[in-house]
């Protein structure tokens, strides 16, 4: 039968001599070819890298147009050392790398992991196959972050896949595909060349909600992306609400539930003119891990304080999204942080509890230097869907503003009422 992939593991073992063993790779891999001329060599092969971890995380930005020299090539370790790069590196494709470099390979990245804590099939691990939400966090932050991902399924005693394994699989195998069987983007799969600098409008189906974000380039023509922007026009008015840098085969972007009219998407960096193949905008129906604490603040709210407030407003800043502060009109949060940020955003963390009345549905965000002249930030202004899935939303301006104060403003209530709720406030930096 057909041989899809060859895994050559780094380990190295050692002979009876304590030697380190040498192999020739010539005849391997002429072999492999001439009985399996489809499959794919890995890791120490020269076809598919190692991401360099086995927890499923690939690199933000990632190149299969590497300076890194496949390990089976003669004179691998040399070219490591006077390059000053290895594998588990997070820069392998730079622009400044590339300068120093005298070779550039095609040597796309395999990000490895198990769906249970080890590699080998052990009963006592039965209960232990990683959840839905953190095998779907896996393939965000593998295939969309342009690498493959090989996902290790160990046969139990009987030379079977498990049932608790097989399930999840299906589970996996089903959210993925319902995820992306409905793009939003009107002719996203239509061609696109583009050089720095310029942009792309789309238009979208009616009542769009969205909050994830697909683009591939055509990587038969090579990787060009180096840094883009994504905005959606809503409330009259376009919004950033993510970004990234390289594209690949495959790039998803995440953020918070977004209803939009239209898209547009600029190629801020490129490396000559992106061969762009295809667009998309979609909604990931949102997975909890239990006990999983999300990350709501890149400032740490050990020294804010809120102004002018009454005593209860600091649950909303206290690092604790299950602490809320209610007040029974909509009022404004203003918040000391006691030293000035550059701030790029922030979140909103709803009450975690059955009776969402005081939620925030529309709204504005303010920042200050000295408490007293505001700045009111490039925001959407509505947490849409907040009803729906009242969950942490985050909100990135796609600039950056310089604050020591904030003051998050409640316009709307889900329900037009007259009251306000906070779980948690959290401030973003990058």
């Amino acid at each position: 039968g057909e041989v899809h992939e060859v895994w050559f593991d780094g380990a190295n073992g050692e002979g009876p001599n304590g030697k380190k063993q040498i192999y020739d790779w010539d005849a391997i891999l002429k072999t492999i070819r001439r009985l399996q001329p489809k499959a794919v060599t890995a890791i120490m092969g020269d076809d598919v890298r190692w991401v360099g971890n086995e927890r499923g995380i690939g690199r933000e930005t990632e190149w299969s147009a590497t300076a890194l020299m496949p390990h089976s090539y003669a004179g691998a370790d040399e070219s490591y050392a006077k390059l000053g790069i290895k594998g588990t590196g997070k820069d392998l494709g730079s622009r400044a790398l590339l300068e120093k470099a005298p070779a550039l390979y095609w040597y796309p990245s395999e990000v490895d992991v198990s769906i249970r804590p080890g590699w080998f099939y052990h009963a006592e691990q039965d209960n232990q196959v990683k959840s839905l939400a953190h095998l779907t966090d896996i393939y965000f932050k593998s295939v969309g972050y342009n690498s493959v991902l090989l996902l290790n399924i160990p046969p139990d005693r009987r030379g079977l896949i498990h049932e608790n394994d097989a399930n999840r699989i299906k589970e996996l195998a089903s959210y993925v595909k319902k995820t992306f069987a409905d793009n939003q983007v009107e002719k996203g799969n239509a061609a696109w060349t583009a050089k720095a600098g310029e942009s792309k409008v789309y238009k979208l189906k009616k009542d769009a909600l969205v909050n994830t974000f697909l683009i591939q380039e055509d990587i038969s023509k090579g990787q060009r992306i180096e840094d883009f922007t994504i905005e959606v026009f809503t409330n009259r008015a376009w919004r950033h609400v993510a970004e990234g840098t390289t594209v690949g085969y495959k790039r998803l972007v995440r953020f918070s539930d977004s209803k939009a009219e239209k898209l547009r998407v600029t190629v801020n960096a490129a490396r000559g003119t992106a061969n762009i193949s295809n667009i998309g905008l979609y909604y990931a129906q949102p997975l909890t891990e239990k006990n999983v604490k999300v990350k709501l603040s890149d400032v740490s709210v050990k020294d804010w304080k809120t102004v002018g407030m009454p005593a209860e407003a600091a649950n909303a800043i206290d690092g604790d999204p299950q602490t809320v502060w209610t007040a029974k009109a909509l009022t404004p949060l203003v918040v000391d942080m006691g030293k000035a940020s550059e701030v790029i955003g922030f979140s909103y963390a709803p009450a975690q509890k059955e009776d969402l009345t005081g939620t925030i549905y529309k709204y504005n965000f303010y920042v200050s230097i000295d408490g007293k002249n505001w700045t009111k930030c490039d925001a959407g202004g509505e947490f849409s869907n907040i009803m729906h899935n009242p969950v942490p939303y985050f909100v990135r301006f796609g600039k950056k503003y310089p604050a020591r104060y904030f003051k998050l403003e409640p316009a709307a209530e889900i329900n037009n009422k007259p009251a306000t709720t906070v779980g948690e406030v959290g401030i973003l930096l990058k």
